[in-house]
């Protein structure tokens, strides 16, 4: 579904917001920095990152022309099934008809017949999507009622069905079921109904016609169709190849249980009445390799679930679609527009004053809130999988958002998070990484079209905030809006994001508690540019901070922040966070991963297990290579946990360990030049260099290594060179790598000369932020 939704950007020329990117170039242009800052997270991941499996195609295309996320509509079509759109498009326009004397009459028979073996056809791709042994949807539904899905879960996934196979049977589910639909609709009173209930067996099982009174019906058939009352309908997941359709033509209804399509298909589609649907674990248009779908044309309406649901998906597609009423979505976690790998998932309410709510899952890390991954948010597991396509889009209406963490328009790794609000007094609440904010090389975008709308984050990162290497747009059309969080936001950006606030006028209040890393400032890291932007009108902005009022000149303004012209600075190094001293410990069984993942929330900033930090640094000290060798690869967890503990434990070694740990890292990186270790031995590196002549030596394997941030790491080191071979080498090194096309290269090897005292020999192929900094260092 993403391959095909996903194929390509609009063409050159296509339609799009060109004030905009105007306003982002002349910014770039005043800071000196060129229009090709933009291309900074591009060129990062080209040399030296790896999109990981079901990585979306057009998040790695929106890295490369960031700004082009801020084209809602595009990114809509784009990530939401054409057959969908166009069956909700043709729900929107044909109302249901006016009964006419003398018209002939159609046996609903006569029309469920064509729908069954329409969904037959569906069933049967459906079916042949499956290859290998069946995946257990039991144990799946099982660890949804507590958490997410794992990666070792959706890598099983991935393996036991075929993508493709997946996708044809999704649309022709949707066709056959919008087709259905659409002919009880147009024929109205005209459709007759048997006069009392039905039940009769069919190639896709059980089939029911309900009565007209108040039904109750349990969750044994394929397609119920019921004609009317206030009736029940008692849910449970569709797995193994199959299909649950409800259709019903009116009434106050209510849906219980838990519906989660686990290589099934499913659908409830409601025509009126105020219906109430409350899952007590994952369901409500929530698919794994399959397609779920909620499609409510009338009525106030209440949702309710638990993980997993309201509009999420994994390998599938899972959608709400409500036509209008006052309604409201609650959730713990998981969903209202949430994709997970190869998974779209789709909240969309086309009017009505809605109320939104998330909860949150415990968050190991303690950081102000619980995970509410919801409200448009993509999720994928660092190194190991990318992210899905989740979104929110409310057309009408004066809305309410509450979540937590990760929402509101939110990505993490290689995931698009998209909130799109298309009019109405708006009022948007959550903790951290919400309201247009991306996370490690993923898109956030919360766009806003109209309206007097409240933004507020009681922890920060957020608000147009780009993290290391992602993108985070908020944009505002138009309206006296109220932004306020305490830090990192509002056109924020850390370790060469990009932040962007674009706000398109009205008389707008702006506050932040701490202004160092908001409002458009941001720090330069890797050597390159990272940027945040706020574009705002300076003639009706109001800025607040902490201590009191900010009054910023209007030519401020130019520079995409209150103070956007203030000197450029550069992140530091992260300081070292280990234990003050490491209680005895004997040798213990934990296997080295589970010890580094239980301590990466102390080395993060939470308490530390002396007796697990003692552990890990005998191990690491005593018998390095051999710990490495315990470790899986491709672990994002343990790998970084372990770059802290090496630091840490080079920190305080003794000479005789220090100089057994650089024999080793040495025989490492000559026995594998690319291994996924060499990134740690480098920083563990700046901690204690080795000897001279070890250190050329380990430094020349560091060269080899295909990553073009570990080359940029050992050319730094290169750098603490004082003179003779080593001196002359690392300026031959440092003027060859001016050539490279590896941005963070170009600017380690600028570092270097400049630490030795040597001018650049050739400019030519720098980007226009390296020659013009280079330019102003020299002034």
């Amino acid at each position: 579904m993403i391959v095909a939704a996903c194929a390509t950007l609009p063409p050159a020329g296509t339609p799009r917001d060109t004030a905009l990117h105007a306003r982002v170039g002349a910014i770039l242009e005043h800071r000196g920095l060129g229009a090709d800052a933009l291309s900074v997270i591009d060129n990062v991941i080209r040399h030296d990152l790896t999109p990981p499996p079901a990585a979306p195609p057009i998040v790695r295309e929106l890295l490369a022309d960031p700004m082009a996320a801020a084209d809602a509509a595009t990114l809509f079509d784009r990530g939401v099934a054409g057959a969908l759109r166009r069956w909700v498009d043709s729900l929107s326009v044909n109302a249901a008809p006016q009964p006419v004397p003398g018209m002939a009459r159609t046996p609903l028979r006569e029309l469920l017949d064509a729908y069954l073996a329409e969904l037959a056809e569906a069933q049967r791709d459906l079916r042949m999507a499956a290859r290998g042994p069946a995946v257990d949807a039991d144990a799946l539904v099982a660890q949804l009622r507590d958490n997410l899905l794992s990666p070792n879960r959706l890598q099983e996934i991935a393996a036991g069905y075929d993508e493709p196979q997946l996708r044809r049977a999704t649309n022709a589910f949707i066709n056959a079921t919008a087709r259905f639909t659409q002919a009880l609709r147009e024929g109205g009173a005209h459709v007759e109904f048997p006069d009392t209930s039905v039940r009769f067996e069919s190639a896709i099982g059980v089939v029911v016609i309900g009565a007209r009174g108040n039904d109750v019906h349990v969750p044994d058939a394929a397609v119920i169709v019921d004609p009317g009352g206030n009736d029940q309908y008692l849910r449970a997941p569709a797995t193994g190849g199959a299909i649950s359709v409800i259709v019903d033509l009116g009434g106050d209804d209510r849906y219980l249980g838990s519906d989660v399509a686990v290589h099934g298909l499913s659908a409830i589609v409601d025509f009126s009445g105020a219906d109430i649907y409350a899952m007590a674990g994952p369901g409500l248009g929530a698919a794994v390799a399959g397609a779920s779908l909620v499609i409510d044309l009338s009525g106030d309406d209440r949702y309710s679930a638990e993980l997993f649901g309201q509009g999420a998906a994994a390998h599938g597609l899972g959608a709400i679609v409500d036509f209008n009423g006052d309604d409201s979505y609650r959730l713990r976690a998981g969903g209202q527009g949430f994709g997970l790998a190869e998974g779209v998932g789709v909240l969309w309410d086309r009017g009505g004053n809605d109320t939104y709510v998330s909860g949150g899952l415990v968050d190991l890390y303690g950081r102000g809130g619980g995970l509410s991954w919801a409200q448009g948010a993509a999720f994928g597991f660092r190194t190991a999988l990318g992210g899905g396509i989740g979104i929110l889009r409310d057309d009408a209406g004066d809305d309410t958002y509450q979540a937590q963490m990760y929402a509101q328009g939110a990505g993490y790794y290689y995931g698009l998070g998209l909130l799109w609000d298309r009019g109405g007094d708006d009022r948007y609440r959550a903790t951290r990484y919400a309201q247009g904010s991306g996370v490690h090389e993923a898109l956030g975008v919360l766009r806003d079209e109209s309206g007097n709308d409240r933004y507020e984050l009681t922890f920060g990162v957020g608000q147009g905030m780009g993290l290391d290497l992602a993108v985070g747009i908020l944009l505002d059309g138009a309206g006296d809006d109220r932004y306020r969080a305490p830090l990192l936001a509002q056109g924020a950006a850390t370790a060469n994001g990009l932040g962007v606030l674009a706000d398109g006028g009205g008389a707008d209040h702006w506050h932040v508690d701490d202004p160092r890393q908001a409002w458009g400032r941001a720090e330069w890291s890797r050597g390159l540019p990272t940027l945040g932007m706020l574009l705002y009108d300076p003639a009706h902005a109001a800025f607040a901070r902490k201590d009191g009022a900010l009054s910023p000149t209007l030519e401020a303004a130019r520079f995409g922040a209150p103070q956007g012209d203030a000197p450029v600075r550069h992140e530091p190094v992260t300081a070292r966070r280990c234990a003050d001293a490491a209680a005895p410990a004997g040798e213990t069984t934990v296997p080295l991963p589970e010890v580094l993942r239980r301590l990466a929330p102390a080395f993060a900033g939470g308490a530390f297990d002396t007796a697990l930090y003692g552990e890990v640094q005998r191990r690491l000290t005593a018998h390095l290579e051999a710990s490495l060798g315990e470790l899986p690869r491709g672990d994002f967890d343990v790998l970084w946990s372990l770059g802290e503990a090496l630091r840490c434990a080079f920190a305080g070694a003794t000479p005789e360990q220090a100089a057994n740990m650089w024999a080793a890292m040495e025989r490492v990186l000559v026995r594998e030049p690319a291994t996924p270790y060499a990134g740690v031995i480098a920083d563990a590196l700046r901690e204690r260099p080795a000897p001279a002549r070890q250190m050329e030596r380990i430094l020349a394997a560091l060269d080899t290594h295909p990553a073009c941030g570990v080359r940029s790491a050992a050319m730094r080191l290169r750098g603490t060179a004082a003179d003779g071979d080593a001196r002359a080498a690392a300026l031959r090194t440092a003027q060859a790598a001016l050539q490279s096309p590896c941005w963070r290269l170009q600017s380690s090897a600028l570092a270097v000369l400049t630490r030795l005292g040597a001018p650049p020999a050739d400019f030519g192929a720098l980007p226009t932020f390296l020659r013009r900094a280079q330019f102003a260092a020299k002034q």
